[in-house]
């Protein structure tokens, strides 16, 4: 009915027979039951089974229940645990001591069976569910300030009631700083007119949450780059927002690194190839498609080795892969072949890329135009001094 093991309860009573048929009534409803015949044996069967509930009655020899249920609320755990007050005792007097010294209930004798059954249920329903609710909570707040991302909650208007040490530490902010602040004020452009669409959907309940970037300032002054997730949460007690605030600025970064990446290998001059770490290739750009004659879908997926002239023999090609397998990268004359099968020769650079567990994945070559190499060679030999690589004479006469 309440959990895997059953609730344990103990009976405190000086009368033997009260006391037994509390325990036979209590029993045959499932429960486990411990028993005391006064206040000090009741505090140590407490201490040593720590129970779920507690029937105490209250006028007893050597400890009353009155300064028993006050010193069992002094034990750990104590001030927990629920204490149902039976006595015949019913002056307004002793009402009040009870539940002045901690007693959740109190019922006189004679007792109503199906009273006191069903205040046993409720005590114990509500002690369950306390519990469930503070381990909740602990959870809850484990997750919140150990979470590497920012999480902070929000009133109706905006404004910070909590946050967790992950966005304290982006905004370089403490929790008591950041309380009442507008979120909007931290995270810049704020009340952009798509934003205001987005958050006004999200109270009118027709969007369950939304999700906008915006920048911010790091301690240090510097710009950087957040992915903010807004969601309400409503219930019969409360209305607030949780926004979820990721540090994005490092993808936005390798975003731009990436395109700008693209926009070189697609504007280049030179040939670009990629291939995987087996050497099959994977991509090329426009001026290796220029270049070599050949459309997009008659190389990719083919492997390097079948732009081969014929020209070198195979010990060229295993000292060259061994070579940027070793070193990481390759430079020299390649004979090559266009599509039409004419030879042709070239300069390739030939690099290896790794990943994080330093083996290779990709190689990337690049050609380059030999004309334009020799030209440059021959400008090099002609103004410079071959042995101390300083300009000569022509240079300076230029």
């Amino acid at each position: 009915m309440f959990t895997e093991k059953q609730p344990l309860l103990l009976i405190v009573d000086d009368d033997i027979f009260m006391r037994g048929m509390l325990q036979n009534l209590l029993k045959g409803k499932g429960y486990r039951v411990i028993v005391a015949g006064e206040g000090a044996k009741a505090l140590e069967e407490f201490q040593r089974c720590r129970p779920d509930l507690v029937l105490m009655d209250a006028a007893m020899p050597v400890m009353d229940g009155f300064v028993a249920c006050s010193e069992l609320k002094k034990l750990p755990g104590g001030v927990d645990v629920p204490v149902i007050m039976i006595t015949s005792l019913d002056d307004e007097d002793s009402v009040d001591k009870a539940f002045a010294v901690g007693a959740a209930e109190y019922i006189t004798k004679p007792v109503h069976w199906a009273v006191l059954r069903h205040r046993v249920e409720i005590l114990l329903q509500a002690r369950f569910s306390d519990i469930a609710l503070r381990e909740s909570e602990i959870r809850f707040r484990g997750i919140f300030e150990q979470v590497a991302i920012g999480i902070a909650l929000l009133d109706m208007d905006g404004k910070i009631i909590h946050s967790n040490l992950a966005i304290q530490t982006m905004l370089g902010l403490e929790e008591t700083e950041l309380y009442g602040k507008l979120s909007n004020k931290l995270f810049h452009s704020y009340d952009t007119e798509v934003e205001t669409t987005l958050h006004q959907q999200l109270l009118d309940g027709t969007r369950e949450h939304y999700q906008v970037e915006k920048y911010f300032f790091m301690p240090n002054s510097s710009i950087a780059w957040a992915r903010l997730t807004t969601s309400i949460v409503k219930n019969d007690i409360t209305k607030f927002f949780v926004q979820i605030v990721e540090n994005i600025t490092e993808h936005k970064q390798a975003k731009v690194s990436l395109h700008l990446a693209d926009k070189v290998f697609e504007t280049t001059t030179d040939a670009v190839l990629i291939t995987n770490s087996e050497g099959n290739i994977i991509n090329v750009n426009q001026s290796f498609l220029s270049i070599t004659g050949y459309k997009y879908e008659e190389i990719v997926d083919k492997n390097f080795r079948f732009l081969r002239s014929g020209k070198h023999d195979a010990e060229f090609y295993v000292e060259m892969w061994a070579t940027v397998r070793k070193t990481g990268h390759w430079n020299g004359e390649i004979w090559s072949c266009y599509k039409d099968g004419k030879d042709y020769l070239v300069w390739v650079s030939m690099n290896a890329i790794r990943g994080e567990d330093n083996n290779v994945t990709h190689y990337i070559a690049v050609y380059s135009d030999m004309n334009s190499i020799d030209k440059q060679r021959t400008y090099y030999l002609t103004h410079y001094d071959a042995l101390t690589k300083l300009p000569n004479k022509s240079l300076f006469e230029e």
